[in-house]
């Protein structure tokens, strides 16, 4: 009975710890993500892996959601939000699979990660350097059901989901919601071919 107890309080510790570090988060991905751009080719399994790769830490609803005018996410119910995220998530992973030259690096240095708000937000700083050039990456986490999940990723101070929430409320001046929902699977689809 005791070694039981004890291996819960050790499993709890271990999951606990987990948490509570955002950087394993991000560099757990990113360790699988270099090996599999070490290779000569992908084949179509390892494009999956790598898509997956680039998106299983990021919560592509808030990321969705910071990405149109806040009127706007007001105003759709939950099935039109879903939608969007969906597609808006699929874009983006296919988008990001097709320019995985981007994604290479020689080597990476995380700082310490920035936890605020009760430690349930956190910046994740990365110093990624490839053929002698640096560049800055700063994942924008939050801790969601004991998984840190970035909704946003700054590269050399752009904000991704600044640059969508522009060209969103510029296509949303002239176009409905459902034109730019058209837009956006259009576009992934493309990309996916």
């Amino acid at each position: 009975m005791k070694i039981q107890i004890l291996l819960s309080i050790v499993a709890m510790s271990f999951v606990t710890a987990f948490a509570a570090d955002p950087v394993l988060a991000i560099s757990k991905n990113d360790k699988e993500l270099q090996t599999l751009l070490k290779k000569k080719s992908l084949n179509k399994k390892d494009n999956e892996r790598v898509k997956a790769l680039l998106s299983d830490v990021f919560n592509f609803k808030r990321l969705a959601e910071k990405t149109l005018p806040k009127e706007t996410w007001a105003s759709l119910d939950d099935a039109s939000k879903d939608s969007f995220a969906t597609e808006f998530q699929r874009m983006v992973r296919n988008s990001s699979a097709k320019r995985l030259e981007m994604y290479r690096t020689d080597s990476t240095i995380y700082d310490a990660p920035k936890l605020k708000k009760n430690n349930t937000e956190a910046n994740v700083t990365a110093h990624l350097w490839y053929k002698g050039k640096e560049s800055v990456l700063v994942y924008k986490m939050t801790l969601e059901n004991g998984n840190w999940m970035a909704w946003d990723l700054v590269i050399d101070d752009l904000s991704t989901a600044r640059n969508y929430k522009e060209q969103f409320a510029t296509i949303l001046k002239t176009k409905s919601f459902g034109e730019l929902l058209e837009t956006i699977k259009k576009k992934a689809d493309e990309i996916e071919e």
